[in-house]
């Protein structure tokens, strides 16, 4: 068979990958794809072998040259060869408007968030503030303890007073009249302590409740 130099060159060409011409629009979206779909940088002849040589690996090295040159993939020497990898994604709807609403949306939660720690500081020392203030409960213990004590004094005094039969030494006389003062005194700076508890006490409850309502 007779062959012209022509041909036998042409051949030769084919084997080497040289015949390859410009990239075509499919062997490049077939390598465009190739690399959005890994998100990984290959080179030329990774992309040939892992697309089990659907395109040579001078078809891929021109296919990249191009894709890079119309800045659609991104390139970078590494050692002796040039690797690709897809463009990550970009912001494409970072446009001033969007900008400026992050901005103000921004300013509006940091605003949000400064009240926010001004209300738990005033939250807290209110906290702090009815924490030193007797409970409720104490405070009617201790007037039902002093109010039985008195009582129980009143009834002594009167029994004492009122008892005819009973003759009693001018000194336990003198001693019990001095232990009814010491308890009536006793007496009155305790109500006077209750009414200074309840004057506190007034300033946190509600305004519409009443004092009986709320000794109830």
């Amino acid at each position: 068979m007779y062959w012209s130099h022509v041909t036998i060159i042409e051949s030769v060409d084919a084997l080497d990958g040289k015949g390859d011409k410009t990239p075509g629009s499919d062997g490049s979206a077939m390598i465009l794809d190739y690399l959005r779909k890994q998100n990984r940088p290959y080179s030329a002849i990774d992309i040939s072998a892992n697309l089990h040589n659907k395109v040579t690996k001078t078809y891929a090295a021109k296919a990249l040259r191009e894709l890079h040159q119309n800045k659609e993939i991104e390139g970078r020497v590494a050692g002796k060869q040039t690797v690709y990898h897809a463009l990550q994604d970009s912001f494409d709807d970072s446009t001033p408007e969007v900008i400026a609403g992050l901005d103000q949306e921004i300013k509006q939660l940091q605003g949000n968030l400064t009240a926010l720690k001004a209300n738990e500081q005033d939250t807290r020392a209110e906290l702090a503030t009815l924490c030193t203030k007797p409970l409720l409960s104490d405070l009617r213990r201790d007037i039902g303890r002093l109010d039985k004590e008195k009582e129980s004094t009143l009834a002594r005094l009167e029994k004492l007073r009122g008892s005819s039969s009973v003759r009693m030494p001018p000194g336990e006389r003198a001693k019990i009249e001095n232990e009814w003062k010491c308890w009536q005194k006793c007496v009155n700076i305790r109500r006077q302590i209750c009414r200074d508890f309840w004057t506190r006490c007034s300033e946190v409850v509600p305004e519409d409740m009443t004092r009986d309502e709320l000794w109830v």
